[in-house]
């Protein structure tokens, strides 16, 4: 196998961040799908806020908790909450900072893929605090959960700006997703563009732009067929805008941005458009890591 198509191979270990809430069951029965589906294994990290809190002398606590620890508890309840059985499940505890933690625990057990449910139903317009601080820090690809799975992702809208790290973007979903439909979506956003570009030009804009669609597509390294099903769609305004009414609009389950793990500068240029179409979009979002 070539180091390319290593790379673009499904994840070989997947990590599940649970704060063990309510929210979090969908991203629990998604990376348990994908676990399933790419036969790789499902290691869960829950971190405890609190740890205070489960120190309590036997006297203090309730009668269903004596004799048994924290982790025991915790394990016991992801195990519970799953709705398949996963041959290879490892379940860890941690203590401290939560993105922290989870990054820790990524990098320790060789995961390169981690999901996570979306932030609370209360700022739909906002980032977490972790999940903001993973998208900036992780070094493995990230999968934000904002549905309930029924089945493997069927319908999937990659965003590209054509760059280098776009066209990873989209061989890695085709990779990764062989069954489900793609389209490559391309959003301009050119301020006050009624004001200066007639109906004339506005034609001729969008000739342009779709013929570097089809030339990015051309060089991107897919199967003639995987080509053949993949719709090249072309709009202008806000990415975060468009995403969210192609999604709503096409039912699409997945949206996959992608981008190469820089410095802070970046994130604060280029890496804002990650954060608003996280939480903008109503679909699940996948950060696809490119490496450099």
């Amino acid at each position: 196998m070539t180091a390319i198509a290593s790379s673009l191979a499904p994840p070989q270990k997947i990590l599940l961040a649970t704060d063990l809430r309510s929210h979090g069951d969908r991203a629990l029965d998604r990376a348990a799908q994908l676990a399933q589906q790419w036969q790789v294994p499902l290691h869960v990290v829950h971190v405890q806020s609190c740890p205070a809190e489960d120190e309590l002398s036997p006297i203090n606590q309730p009668s269903w908790r004596q004799g048994y620890s924290s982790p025991v508890l915790v394990e016991r309840q992801i195990r519970r909450d799953l709705r398949q059985e996963i041959a290879d499940l490892t379940i860890h505890v941690a203590d401290g900072n939560p993105a922290d933690a989870i990054l820790e625990t990524a990098v320790q057990q060789g995961c390169d893929l981690i999901v996570l449910g979306a932030s609370e139903p209360s700022s739909p317009s906002a980032l977490g605090r972790v999940t903001e601080q993973l998208l900036r820090k992780s070094p493995a690809s990230l999968l934000v959960v904002k549905s309930r799975p029924h089945d493997a992702y069927a319908n999937v809208v990659v965003g590209t700006d054509f760059t280098a790290e776009s066209r990873f973007g989209l061989t890695t979903a085709a990779k990764w997703f062989p069954a489900a439909r793609l389209a490559l979506m391309h959003v301009l956003d050119i301020p006050y563009t009624s004001l200066w570009l007639d109906a004339e030009h506005s034609s001729d804009l969008a000739r342009m732009e779709m013929a570097t669609m089809r030339s990015f597509l051309d060089d991107t390294p897919l199967a003639a067929d995987v080509k053949e099903r993949v719709v090249p769609l072309i709009e202008h305004g806000h990415p975060e805008i468009v995403l969210r009414d192609h999604v709503m609009r096409e039912e699409a389950d997945l949206v996959v941005i992608s981008a190469f793990r820089r410095g802070l500068a970046f994130h604060l240029l280029v890496g804002g458009t990650s954060r608003r179409i996280v939480p903008a979009v109503p679909s699940d979002v996948l950060l696809v890591r490119a490496q450099q």
